[in-house]
């Protein structure tokens, strides 16, 4: 009766991170009239997020999906664990090694081929992701352990004291780990917005109807400003205020950052709202005019993910012409070495 018990419980237990999924529910977009052209971008714009909508509920990768049943399991095993030298210990041992042996499987999914690898972070961001890998980590090979050591004492050492107390120290130590990698998944979330509708993660795409051309329906939603004005500035010219510790200028209706680093500058494409964008499809060239001495121009160089105009700086004050690409686009944007640079 016993074993069928905690035979229940482990199910339960198992089964529990399934129950916290939504259900995205779509806008009706019938009452959008059709007789204007302001009309008509706002029902382009409803079919956009529609198709954005699609595209969650299709995940672009299942990490969510599974990253949760490390974090309870391995916290659970742990307790079990320490509940086997007390109580019921053949059956709290049992399900230690089953909690255990689903929690290292769902915790090497969930750092390997069901990793949600973002793009190039930037900042507070990037020390946050960075720790949450670490953990991650750290995480995957101290539960690993543990099972390694109570598989033993399972099956080989028939539960001697000193292979569970080994193995009860690293179960704990993996859940205190997870716990931090699951804290810091949450800022990265919550706080920073990596992840929502596909932010920030790598080689994500919306999956769009190819009878919509998507571009046109984005540029002529951002052009359209008295539908949606935006206030504001986006520290626009203020040294030291851009994602990177750099300076903006508009790129209408994007904009440029550029930041300097030794004698070199370095170049960041933003979007609309002066938020970091992919820079793998972003080419470009500056003209650094050295106010009357000499005016050179520069093919940017991409450095780890960086446009980098290398030795652009020599000292002296000069103006600069920054013109990227990015598919048939160009954006161009305008910086005084005097008024917009800071040294990295």
């Amino acid at each position: 009766m016993k074993t069928i018990f905690f035979f229940l419980a482990f199910l339960f237990i198992v089964s529990t991170p399934l129950s916290y999924a939504h259900e995205q529910h779509n806008k009706d977009t019938s009452q959008i009239s059709q007789s204007s052209k302001e009309s008509q971008l706002l029902m382009e714009k409803e079919m956009f997020e529609h198709q954005q909508m699609e595209a969650v509920n299709a995940f672009p990768n299942y990490h969510p999906l599974i990253v949760h049943f490390p974090i309870v399991l391995l916290i659970i095993a742990a307790l079990f664990q320490l509940l086997s030298f007390f109580f019921y210990k053949k059956e709290f041992s049992i399900v230690t090694l089953l909690l255990l042996f689903v929690g290292v499987v769902t915790a090497w999914l969930s750092s390997n081929p069901l990793h949600a690898m973002p793009g190039e972070l930037y900042g507070k961001t990037k020390e946050i992701f960075e720790t949450h890998e670490q953990m991650a980590a750290y995480t995957w090979w101290l539960s690993l352990i543990a099972l390694i050591l109570k598989s033993s004492s399972q099956f080989v050492l028939k539960r001697k004291l000193w292979v569970e107390l080994a193995a009860t120290l690293f179960l704990i130590a993996s859940a205190i780990t997870v716990s931090i990698a699951g804290h810091h998944g949450s800022m990265l979330v919550h706080m920073e917005g990596v992840g929502p509708l596909g932010k920030y993660l790598d080689g994500y795409k919306i999956n769009v109807n190819p009878d919509v051309n998507q571009k046109e329906i984005t540029d002529s939603i951002i052009e359209q400003k008295e539908i949606e004005p935006n206030n504001d500035d986006h520290h626009v010219g203020e040294p030291g205020k851009g994602p990177h510790s750099g300076t903006i200028q508009e790129a209408e209706p994007n904009h440029i950052e550029i930041v300097k680093n030794g004698r070199d500058l370095i170049f960041y494409l933003l979007d609309s709202n002066a938020t970091p964008i992919n820079m793998n499809t972003v080419s470009g060239e500056v003209e650094v005019d050295y106010l009357g001495n000499k005016k050179i121009t520069i093919d940017l160089m991409m450095m780890d993910g960086k446009l980098t105009a290398m030795d652009a700086d020599n000292g002296k004050d000069f103006n600069i012409t920054c013109r990227l690409k990015k598919g048939k686009k160009i954006y161009t944007a305008q910086f005084n070495s005097k008024n917009d640079l800071l040294e990295k």
